[in-house]
């Protein structure tokens, strides 16, 4: 498929740029907008919400008046109330926290009260001489139930509401039963306090009829504010709830700022997309050039490691052959001599002989260590999937006679299979067992233990000893070439083994560490990849 490439030099970056801020602008203000509504509608459904909870519980504070009323007008209908209004109404009011008194109207006069004690002077009152109260009580008439008045001052000196039953004997109006409840009282029941406010919402409960009535202080800005009105015909009140925080604007203003900002960054960066192709192309010019220069000069770098690669062959080539036959023949002439004339020669001498070979041979060794260095990496044989078992087993095999001598115990579980190279995977074992073995305490048995764990890309080894140890500060400079902590005399070895197990790792895609104590022992760690392509 072929693809068009778009000049973008033909564009008027300032023009596109002041389309794509004014597109933006108008999407992310008609987001805001939608912000603002979907928030307030959300406020205004818990406002309402709220507003029923508060009705509802006024409700059921007054459906228990409404039954108390009743059992009172049923006292009185059954000319039981002379003797039973105490101990009803002491009763009611213990089986219901938010009715605070009880009391019978005969006519217009209070003539019975419980409890008596703090309302001795409401006995004798004329209740319904008082206009405001006159013309509750005829509300109560005309709907024949029981209706509240108030909140008003009480005769008790508190302020409450009271509610009035119309009781008729035999067709005619004979009183009320009237049920008073304290402002405290009913406030504790709906849930509000005395000031008609808290955190989150602000409360007025008034008469329809009459908003001077009130149970609070008025609220201010009342039209403006997110809010719900609700009507409880038992009083004539509207409960009125109002959110004290609304967030509807603030979150619709940050929004529209944010969507300005961003319309802003939005057009900055159409107009850099439409200004900088020149600029863009000029760089990709100087990068191109920049990597040809970079390719030209891996070319000749890696020319220059593939010599060298070929002057180390060449090298351990000779490192192999010429270095060694000088040696050989120092080595043999220097036999021969002891040999052919030790009748002749003195104690000096023959220690000067017996030093002359030792030197020799570890010249020789010290050769065929760095050759063998040398060769790490270079592998004639193809990866296979190794028994790491049989591996171990081998290098037993190859230590049986140090391993009797010094009455060594090798232990090792179930060993995994790898997928690797056998010859140096052998040589890590090797060189990590005689290590063991060789730097193990005089006194003590050897006790080297293999053990291996697996986790989701590599198996960890742990080669662990109970021998002389290895101070923390020596534990990177052990891995190093021809470092050895002890003297010739006290052990044997060039220093390259562990050099060897560690490039040998590194270069199977694993790590080394080791972990020691003196006189304790050491653990040599080391992991090798699952997948070894």
């Amino acid at each position: 498929m072929n693809s068009k490439y778009i000049d973008y030099t033909n564009f008027n970056p300032l023009k596109v740029a002041s389309i794509a801020f004014i597109f933006s602008v108008v999407v992310t203000q008609l987001v805001a907008l939608r912000i603002y509504k979907v928030v307030k509608e959300n406020e205004q459904l818990q406002v309402k919400q709220e507003a029923i909870q508060v009705k509802n519980q006024f409700e059921n504070v007054l459906n228990n008046s409404e039954s108390a009323s009743k059992i009172i007008a049923f006292l009185v209908q059954n000319e039981f109330a002379e003797t039973y209004f105490d101990s009803v109404s002491k009763n009611i009011i213990l089986e219901n926290k938010y009715i605070d008194a009880l009391q019978l109207v005969e006519g217009k006069k209070i003539i019975r009260t419980f409890p008596l004690d703090g309302n001795e002077n409401v006995i004798g009152y004329e209740v319904l001489e008082d206009s405001i109260h006159k013309k509750a009580a005829v509300k109560a008439i005309l709907r024949n139930k029981l209706y509240f008045e108030g909140p008003f001052l009480l005769k008790q000196g508190e302020e409450g509401i009271v509610g009035r039953l119309p009781i008729y004997l035999k067709g005619n109006l004979w009183g009320f039963a009237a049920v008073i409840i304290r402002k405290e009282t009913l406030l504790n029941a709906i849930g509000i306090n005395k000031n008609g406010m808290n955190e989150t919402y602000s409360y007025q409960i008034s008469k329809k009829d009459n908003n001077s009535n009130a149970f609070f202080e008025p609220i201010e800005n009342r039209d403006s504010a997110v809010s719900f009105t609700t009507n409880l015909s038992a009083g004539d009140w509207e409960i009125f709830v109002m959110s004290n925080n609304p967030q509807y604007k603030q979150r619709a203003l940050q929004f529209s700022i944010l969507g300005i900002l961003f319309s802003i960054t939005f057009a900055i960066l159409f107009y850099n997309l439409i200004n900088q192709p020149v600029k863009l192309k000029k760089l990709v010019d100087e990068k191109t050039q920049d990597l040809a220069i970079l390719n030209k000069t891996l070319e000749k770098r890696a020319q220059e490691l593939s010599n060298s690669n070929k002057e180390l062959e060449q090298f351990a080539y000779v490192a192999s052959h010429d270095l060694q036959e000088p040696l050989r023949m120092v080595n043999n002439f220097l036999t021969q001599l002891e040999k052919k004339y030790a009748d002749q020669l003195d104690d000096k001498a023959k220690q000067y002989i017996h030093f002359a070979v030792d030197g020799a041979k570890r010249m020789r060794t010290i050769i065929l260590d760095i050759l063998e260095f040398s060769r790490i990496g270079k592998y004639d044989e193809p990866m296979k999937v190794v028994d790491l078992n049989q591996v171990v087993d081998e290098v037993c095999k190859i230590l049986n006679n140090t391993i009797i001598e010094k009455k060594a115990s090798i232990e090792y579980g179930d060993l995994p299979f790898l997928n690797t190279y056998q010859v140096p995977i052998q040589q890590v074992f090797m060189n990590l067992i005689g290590n063991s073995l060789k730097y193990s305490k005089s006194e003590v048995n050897p006790i080297i233990k293999i053990i291996c764990t697996e986790s989701d890309e590599f198996w960890k080894f742990a080669v662990s000893d109970n021998g002389i140890g290895i101070e923390e500060e020596y534990f990177d400079k052990v891995f190093e070439i021809f470092q050895r902590l002890h003297s010739k005399g006290e052990y044997s070895g060039t220093g390259v083994g562990l050099a060897i197990v560690k490039k040998t790792i590194e270069n199977l895609g694993g790590k080394v560490w080791l972990e020691s104590k003196i006189q304790e022992g050491t653990t040599f760690y080391f992991t090798l990849p699952k997948n070894n392509k």
